[in-house]
């Protein structure tokens, strides 16, 4: 049996699962506006499956509540996480920076886009500068 919380590559790969779960639901939910129950039943099929166990996604979890603390002013001092608990903060860092490369923000208003290759925003319509 694996250890979820000393599994970083699996708690990265359930960490950028959830983004691309919560991506695709923000996205249905906005396309969705107006639309029969059917069709709304329809495009949650557009929604990735999940591939791991539980465990990875309920650590994935208590890793975002702690990133959520940190970034609300609560500090924490070494002894105040657990070693595995700071690995799964580096393995969120790195699944969060992998999920911004293939969804980048808008500059113009933000909103995530679909791949990283779009010419227009999705959100806006503001055409998408590329860095050289």
């Amino acid at each position: 049996m694996i250890d979820v919380v000393q599994d970083a590559e699996g708690v990265r790969m359930a960490l950028e699962e959830i983004f691309e779960e919560d991506f695709a639901r923000s996205r249905i939910d906005r396309e969705s506006a107006g639309a029969t129950e059917e069709t709304r039943e329809r495009m949650s099929f557009q929604i990735p499956p999940r591939t791991l166990s539980p465990g990875y996604y309920e650590f994935a979890r208590h890793l975002l509540h702690l990133e959520a603390e940190q970034k609300a002013g609560i500090v924490f001092l070494p002894r105040d996480l657990a070693a595995f608990e700071a690995s799964g903060l580096l393995a969120l860092s790195l699944a969060r920076s992998a999920f911004e490369g293939h969804h980048p923000a808008c500059t113009a208003c933000g909103a995530r886009q679909q791949n990283r290759f779009g010419v227009e925003c999705l959100g806006c319509g503001a055409k998408i500068r590329r860095r050289k």
